[in-house]
């Protein structure tokens, strides 16, 4: 190979080395640029999959509270053939009810992380809007879903801090029973009963108020099937 050749050679390969690191650039250009028009989709859906996950969970809670208070009903008011059997089921309905309304009150909790990462996502996607008045737009509808989202995270942390109350005074009177496990125990309990089911219809109320509304507005994000 002539000298000649050898520099023609060199300055194919640098030329070549050159387009490399520019093609791979350009390259992460479009591969971001795809990414980012489908990111704001994804952050939808995670959210609404987290405030479906944070709905259910206080609507377990919920539903196993009332199966813990039916049992403890159905000892408390009707004579039992078999009271310590009875009784050990109600201790079980208890632990599982103790269980859902702690779930609950924690993903309440990481509720709020979710929504403060999509709403910042959205953020980011709004600058990315050139048309001033239809940015300013968007901004618009992200300050009134940050309000309504305000609204219904506080339902849900009312709903689910209304069972905790009410879950401790149950396993109160669930206590006393088994300290004093016979029909006149169950007897004396009568008004207790009287007061604790009065009280857990407002508590349920509550509950599903906030469950109708998390959900309402969830599905309100969700985008149509097509």
């Amino acid at each position: 190979m002539t000298a000649k050749h050898i520099v023609v050679a060199v300055t194919v390969l640098s030329i070549a080395a050159i387009g490399a690191p520019r093609r791979a650039f350009s390259q992460a250009a479009t591969d971001e640029a795809a990414r980012s028009r489908t990111q704001g989709i994804k952050e939808t859906e995670r959210f609404i999959k987290a405030g479906g996950s944070t709905s259910e969970a206080v609507a377990t809670a919920k539903l196993q509270t009332q199966k813990t208070l039916d049992a403890y009903n159905a000892l408390v008011a009707t004579p039992s053939k078999n009271m310590k059997g009875d009784y050990k089921k109600l201790l079980k309905s208890m632990d599982t009810m103790n269980a859902r309304v702690a779930e609950a009150r924690q993903k309440v909790d990481a509720m709020q992380q979710a929504g403060d990462t999509y709403f910042m996502g959205r953020g980011e996607t709004i600058k990315g809007i050139k048309d001033p008045k239809l940015q300013e737009l968007a901004k618009q509808r992200l300050t009134t879903n940050q309000k309504e989202f305000g609204d219904v995270l506080a339902s849900l942390r009312e709903g689910s801090q209304a069972l905790e109350p009410f879950r401790k005074g149950l396993a109160d009177q669930i206590t006393y029973l088994g300290s004093d496990l016979n029909p006149s125990a169950t007897a004396s309990l009568k008004p207790n009963a009287d007061k604790l089911n009065a009280s857990g219809s407002e508590v349920f109320n509550k509950a599903d108020k906030a469950i109708s509304t998390a959900n309402t507005y969830f599905q309100g994000l969700r985008a149509s099937a097509s």
